[in-house]
């Protein structure tokens, strides 16, 4: 047996969800709404022997499905299969909302969570935003596309925080000019620079989970991290979540790459302030990293037009919206053709004013 935090209303019974605008567990069925606070425990969550863990069905007909555990839900009695990495689910049968405890206990814990706080219902006007000001978009888009099902998901991070700090050297140089006699002399001093650099780093956000693009979820960055939370499972309920299925050591090089670039600009850009011309020659950065565990919110969805689905992402905290759009061949042609043209007709001008004005 698995011990499951369940989520459910202590006046009716029915499934609670944690509800985005209002920062409270809710229930659909008779309106009770349950703080959360820092201490203590909600009263309608329930520590039941929710999901009985077992082998698949012997008559299972998914041949990949035998790594992956069947959960007896206790309100109704069905089976539901949990991949490994999943940590909070809804029973399809009757919409109970499960906490699977034993994968975020002891060192699967995360150490915080930033809570959903754009609803579900705010994400078309989200969507109709980002729409805004896309000119290639195929006229026939806006009436005849459809929003697939949306999932809002808790996905899996490793948050970076640490130093690059090490010795930079450059060959740098001022030239200045003067008159003397009929003559233009140009001098030039040449320098030798070395930069002792230390720049901190907090929260950089890598994702742990393998089943998401790594372009998808930086792309939806930044997320405010100062309303992470400690974590506490009733935020998990109503949504999916995963856990990391990436361990910290193995994409750590991926925060101190990017601490790295950023470092590397902002002491570049400081160090040759002043000079006329600068080179790196040499010297090297090193970045000492601790992370920890954080489950951030996003929705996840496509979008159908056509014969295709466009993949679609929001920050479940700002709102921010990331997507593939599909492109009219016919407008981005004739697009392409006004630009040209104008520029086109921008040279013109400017050659026939160079003409008549003698330059």
């Amino acid at each position: 047996m698995e011990h499951v935090k369940e989520q459910k209303c202590p006046n009716c019974g029915g499934a609670l969800r944690f509800d985005p605008e209002k920062g409270r567990l809710v229930c659909d069925h008779c309106g009770t709404e349950i703080e959360l606070t820092a201490a203590g425990q909600a009263s309608g969550q329930m520590e039941v022997q929710g999901f009985d863990f077992g082998g698949l069905n012997e008559q299972a007909t998914d041949p990949n499905a035998a790594a992956l555990p069947v959960y007896n839900c206790v309100s109704c009695g069905a089976e539901v299969i949990a991949p490994a990495e999943q940590v909070a689910l809804t029973c399809p049968y009757c919409g109970n909302n499960i906490v699977l405890t034993d994968k975020v206990s002891g060192k699967l814990r995360p150490d915080g969570v930033i809570p959903f706080r754009i609803a579900s219902n705010e994400l078309p006007d989200a969507v109709s935003r980002f729409y805004r000001g896309k000119k290639l978009l195929p006229k026939r888009f806006f009436s005849e596309s459809s929003m697939g099902k949306v999932t809002g998901v808790y996905v899996p991070f490793w948050s970076f925080s640490g130093r690059m700090s090490g010795t930079l050297r450059y060959n740098a140089s001022n030239t200045r000019s003067h008159r003397s006699g009929d003559y233009i002399v140009t001098d030039t001093d040449h320098y030798a620079l070395t930069r002792d650099v230390s720049v901190d780093f907090n929260d950089i956000p890598v994702d742990a989970s393998s089943k998401i693009e790594n372009d998808l979820t930086e792309s939806l960055e930044p997320f405010r991290m100062e309303d992470v939370k400690p974590f506490d499972m009733r935020y998990l309920s109503g949504f999916t979540a995963d856990r990391f299925d990436q361990a910290q050591d193995d994409i750590a090089e991926r925060a101190r790459q990017r601490m790295y670039t950023t470092a590397l600009a902002a002491s570049s850009a400081r160090a040759t302030a002043g000079y006329g011309n600068a080179n790196r020659t040499g010297g090297e950065l090193r970045a000492d990293v601790r992370a920890r565990y954080l489950l951030l919110p996003m929705y996840l969805f496509s979008i159908r037009f056509g014969e295709k689905d466009y993949r679609f992402a929001v920050n479940g905290q700002t709102g921010k919206v990331v997507g593939d759009l599909p492109t009219d061949k016919s407008v981005s042609r004739a697009y392409f053709l006004r630009r040209a043209g104008a520029v086109l007709a921008a040279a013109m001008l400017l050659s026939l004013a160079k003409y008549m004005l003698g330059w």
